[in-house]
């Protein structure tokens, strides 16, 4: 049985990603958990224009033969479940707070007060193959055990969102981009007039 409001969620985030520029046409995917099934973008879709046929309901913890039609990133939002009790995941490309792991190695540190009561510090994960990848997804779920945060970023890759609800991951990219943007900017003017 198709759960319809979980679709409709999950159609209604890849617009609002799109919109918001938080992913370009083709890139990013989102996940629900739903019992031991998580629905699941299928691979190549655009999450602006999203149709019901372009997600997919499939098993948590067993491989199938319909796991090739869904996202590339179907092994890491599995492993996430797996290890976890969250929800949701949207991975997103965020301009901004991914052109920041190109210069940052550790963390991401909001310097604005939003950014610091919601967001607060930004794990960097760093590994050689970052999309789709079983070294990926250990990477998430070892650094997920450790921090027990909800946003993470993957260094020159994008963003990981985990929460207990689509809504509110799509709140948590939003607002990692937002301060990507404040830090970036302010970061930029000091080196300009220090120049």
């Amino acid at each position: 049985m198709v759960n319809r409001n979980i679709i409709e969620e999950i159609i209604f985030t890849g617009k609002v990603l799109y919109e918001e520029k938080l992913v370009n046409s083709h890139a990013g995917n989102i996940s629900v958990r739903e019992g031991d099934y998580l629905y699941i973008t299928k691979t190549g879709k655009m999450l602006g224009f999203l149709k019901e046929e372009d997600i997919i309901k499939l098993p948590i913890y067993k491989e199938t033969e319909e796991d090739k039609i869904a996202s590339s990133e179907l092994i890491v939002h599995r492993a996430i479940y797996r290890n976890s009790d969250f929800n949701a995941i949207i991975h997103a490309h965020p301009l901004y707070a991914t052109t920041l792991t190109f210069f940052l190695d550790k963390e991401f540190t909001p310097i604005d007060n939003e950014g610091k009561l919601f967001i607060g510090s930004v794990p960097i994960i760093d590994v050689e193959n970052a999309s789709g990848s079983l070294e990926l997804a250990d990477a998430l779920v070892n650094t997920i055990r450790k921090t027990g945060s909800e946003v993470y970023l993957v260094k020159k890759h994008g963003s990981f969102v985990c929460s207990k609800n689509l809504n509110y991951a799509l709140k948590l990219t939003s607002d990692l981009e937002f301060c990507g943007k404040i830090y970036y900017l302010v970061k930029i003017k000091d080196r300009l007039i220090n120049l």
